[in-house]
């Protein structure tokens, strides 16, 4: 299976001078735990909640700094046709819960471990109905 038929395409994102605030409130009316980042259709970083959170823990003004600061640049990234095991194991590997899907320098899709979970559990499901076919 690929990531292209699983992964969301309704993306939520900021550009780089959106504030703190704003994207905590977006993240907050969207019930999300990230934010991408863009400059056009080009994605320039991520923002968790996470994130946020500890940046706050340091006191600062979260309506006077902009995304653009504190958001992650270095970003792993997959394209639409990479295998969904392939993206499970890139997650697991550089320890991430959210896999920003890129086509020809584009945003195009996320991907999280939520929703690997959701395709785990249907393999699982239609295996166990094979078995049960087979042994009836």
């Amino acid at each position: 299976m690929l990531i292209k038929d699983v992964m969301q395409t309704e993306l939520i994102t900021l550009s780089q001078e959106s504030t703190i605030r704003e994207a905590a409130r977006l993240m907050k009316e969207k019930e999300i735990g990230c934010v991408l980042i863009i400059n056009g259709q080009r994605l320039k970083g991520i923002i968790t909640d996470r994130d946020i959170a500890c940046w706050l823990a340091e006191g600062k003004d979260p309506d006077n700094v902009n995304v653009g600061s504190i958001m992650r640049k270095n970003i792993i990234t997959a394209t639409p046709e990479t295998d969904v095991s392939e993206a499970g194991r890139l997650m697991a590997y550089n320890k991430i819960h959210r896999l920003p899907i890129v086509e020809d320098s584009k945003l195009s899709g996320l991907i999280t471990t939520s929703d690997l979970a959701g395709v785990l559990e249907e393999e699982i499901d239609n295996f166990l109905h094979v078995e049960e076919a087979y042994h009836h």
